[in-house]
């Protein structure tokens, strides 16, 4: 183990909305250090490792310094603590001598800083967030085994990785959001799973294909092709034995019914977006080869992120045929709906145009209609995408009820604080429009209730606050009281400057008047 020492440090202390920071010491090794043990950790740890890592930032930033970044987010300016605390090297401190002299190593800051800053003494805080971005991919990479997140974990790890990538303003609000969104995934690793997941019923699916497929003489693996795979020396024999092989294949499929390449197909892509495996199986499908050429247009469309068209066949008409089809099967695909109409939603919204908004509403009005992510949705996350696309595909249709109907029940089911956020923006700008303007106050203020820490929600409350003439003054002024309260630096944004402005809004301590 590496020794301990004692470095120079930062802690904080908050009060009434300000951060304290108090220089201190503790005894530890530097991140770095801790990684190069080769010690392996579980996922929990290094989530509470972004976690502190965050809070403390934000904590600096709302030190009072206004725009002060920390300088150099890095592994040596992380020091672990003996309870496995972390603390932000206190990087003005010569004591720290040994640890600053690695960080000023130009082969580290080319790991940690941007390429245009490596030279560069000049810092700002997204500086601050990129560093923090490489320090996540460090910790993953090193600490953590290559497959330890979940495909939820892993969308939200890369949300939070593209938001300190890509920000260069606000950073306080995007540590924020990171400090929130890992604490949804500490409270869903904490969260019973009581019922099947959708992942093991596709598994539970898979195997009664890979059964049939066995009993018929073909194989779920990727394909080798074993006509070629058999005998390379001799080519021609291997593709006549592969002819004859697909033909027996195929005479054993018309004996026996239903063939299982079609749903492998799907489940290939629904479950796992491999496209390969996914295509491959579709290709194989010998009794309903028009079904599955349809599918392999949509799939295909999927893999290249526009549409596509093979054969004559474009994704238009290839979706229009297999809506077709399922209205026919509706019986026998009941438990499966999900299985067949969600790749036809995914293709749906890949075109900005009024014949493809009109489809996804087709396709979402029947996925909600007869609720498809039944059995396949533990936590409300695939109902919740099925109507965010038909909401979308009502209000690009001018259809904006109907679209505020689906938004309704979608921020019941979101998660995402910054989803949430458009959705009762969105929310109100439909009301508003309505002239629904009760509809427009209910959404308002149980938008800052819900998200409390969203400058842009109570941007939009004081803005309806203020603007309404016969709003009594001193209600206006209490509204803006509570804004800033519970957003403190609020009050020091562009938006709410020119809010004052507008409106005479007058801050003297903690008397606010509004309108003199």
């Amino acid at each position: 183990m590496e020794e301990r020492r004692d470095y120079a440090v930062l802690r904080f202390v908050d009060q009434n909305g300000w951060s304290y920071m108090v220089n201190d010491y503790a005894k530890g090794c530097s991140l770095m250090e801790y990684i190069k043990q080769g010690i392996r950790v579980e996922k929990e740890t290094v989530f509470e490792w972004i976690r502190q890592l965050s809070k403390q930032l934000e904590q600096y930033y709302r030190c009072g310094n206004e725009d002060a970044a920390y300088g150099y987010v890095n592994p040596y300016a992380v020091i672990i603590t003996g309870d496995g605390m972390l603390c932000l090297l206190d990087i003005n401190e010569p004591e720290n001598e040994e640890l600053l002299k690695q960080m000023k190593k130009k082969k580290l800051r080319m790991l940690f800083v941007r390429k245009e800053r490596v030279l560069s003494q000049k810092t700002e805080r997204s500086d601050d967030l990129y560093g923090l971005a490489k320090i996540m991919e460090f910790t993953a990479e090193k600490c953590l085994d290559p497959k330890a997140f979940t495909r939820k974990e892993e969308r939200v790890w890369k949300r939070m990785l593209g938001k300190c990538y890509s920000s260069g303003k606000n950073a306080i609000k995007v540590l924020k959001n990171m400090q929130k969104e890992i604490g949804f995934l500490e409270r869903e690793m904490e969260r019973p799973r009581d019922k099947v997941s959708a992942k093991k019923i596709l598994l539970a699916i898979l195997a009664v294909c890979i059964m049939s497929a066995a009993i018929i003489g073909g194989t779920v693996k990727k394909p080798e092709t074993k006509a070629i795979a058999a005998d390379q020396d001799q080519p021609e024999a291997g593709v006549q034995k592969g002819v004859k092989e697909k033909k027996e294949t195929k005479e054993v499929v018309e004996q026996n019914g239903d063939s299982p390449y079609l749903e492998m197909g799907l489940i290939y892509y629904v479950a796992w977006e491999d496209y390969v495996n996914s295509l491959d199986s579709l290709d194989k499908e010998m009794q309903e080869t028009e079904f599955s050429d349809a599918y392999r247009v949509v799939i295909a469309s999927l893999e290249e992120g526009s549409i596509q068209q093979e054969d004559g066949l474009n994704a238009e008409d290839a979706v229009k045929k297999i809506l077709d089809e399922l209205e026919k099967r509706a019986e026998k695909i009941q438990m499966k709906v999900y299985l067949y109409q969600y790749p036809l939603l995914k293709v749906s919204v890949l075109e900005e145009s009024e014949k493809w908004h009109r489809l996804t509403k087709r396709i979402g009005e029947e996925m909600i209609r007869r609720q498809a992510w039944y059995r396949w949705d533990t936590n409300g996350e695939k109902e919740c995408e099925v109507r965010k696309y038909l909401a979308e595909s009502y209000f690009k249709l001018g259809e904006n009820l109907k679209a505020a109907e689906q938004y309704e029940q979608i921020r019941k089911l979101e998660s995402n604080e910054e989803e949430l956020e458009e959705i009762y923006e969105k929310l109100q700008l439909i009301y508003e429009e309505a002239q629904e303007y009760e509809k427009v106050w209910e959404i308002s203020r149980e938008a800052v209730e819900v998200l409390p820490d969203s400058e842009r929600l109570w941007m939009n409350y004081l803005e309806r606050y203020c603007e309404n003439p016969e709003m009594e003054r001193e209600l206006c002024a209490e509204a803006v009281k509570k804004a800033i309260q519970a957003v403190p630096e609020l009050a020091e944004s562009e938006a709410f400057k020119q809010l004052q402005g507008k409106y005479k809004i007058v801050i003297d301590g903690e008397n606010i008047r509004v309108g003199e």
